[in-house]
């Protein structure tokens, strides 16, 4: 089995495409979502019927998710982001919420992989894995040789006997008998490390290895969309940057 590992498309219809089509040219066999379907750009709805579609290994609930799917006070959210949550929660169909709602939190599948948005200490806070303090407390909680996790947007690797402060960018990492892994797999739809172009991961269990990939879509387009829905111009300026 080939997966795609794809995490915080976070409603960018034009990124989501161009990996998926990037992703059947791979020849994956299996997609897993990580989180954050929704959120942020200006097709939620589109973006949730395309997951529900591939018919995923698992999908795992993100925090804008979470609070898309109900109605409460929006806590913990820069004014940029609650806007559009507000926003979505206008966008969204009742069925699409519910299916986000029932979403878990983490998953393991098998004895080899498991799956998160934040951080697996403590994953109903929403906490953010940038550096070897963060990534430790999760690794003391795994149980598979490897984990991936999202939330942060910006691709980093983290291994067990291997000391790097702030984890380290990866491109195709080996996995070795052993070693404990935590990737970051970037973001689909809101790249925050430099580089615009939409970011998953390829995992191969029985190839024994992890490749990042990133893939280049019609950024225009989905800013254009941003603007017309009347949400903050800021989230539509960032996407040019990968910032």
């Amino acid at each position: 089995m080939k997966y795609a590992i794809l995490g915080d498309i976070h409603a960018n219809l034009e990124a989501l495409t161009a990996v998926l089509e990037a992703a059947t040219a791979l020849d994956v066999d299996a997609y897993i979502c990580l989180g954050d379907i929704v959120g942020y750009n200006a097709n939620p709805s589109a973006c949730v019927e395309l997951i529900q579609g591939l018919a995923c290994e698992t999908v795992i609930k993100g925090n804008h998710d979470e609070q898309a799917a109900i109605d409460s006070d929006l806590v913990g959210f820069n004014p940029q982001a609650a806007s559009a949550i507000s926003w979505t929660r206008d966008n969204l169909e009742q069925e699409q919420k519910d299916w986000l709602n029932q979403l878990p939190l983490q998953e393991t599948m098998g004895h080899r992989v498991t799956l998160v948005h934040s951080t697996l200490d403590n994953p109903h806070n929403w906490g953010y894995i940038f550096d070897r303090f963060t990534a430790g407390a999760c690794i003391n909680y795994q149980r598979t040789q490897v984990c991936f996790y999202g939330h942060t947007h910006v691709p980093l690797l983290f291994e067990k006997f291997v000391d790097i402060d702030g984890g380290m960018r990866y491109d195709e990492v080996e996995l070795k008998a052993g070693h404990k892994y935590l990737f970051n797999v970037s973001s689909v739809g809101q790249p925050r490390d430099g580089d615009p172009r939409a970011g998953f991961a390829v995992y191969d269990p029985d190839e024994r290895f992890v490749k990042l990939h990133r893939v280049v879509y019609d950024v225009e387009t989905c800013q254009k969309k941003i603007i017309r829905a009347g949400l903050p111009e800021r989230l539509a300026q960032r996407l040019a940057s990968g910032r």
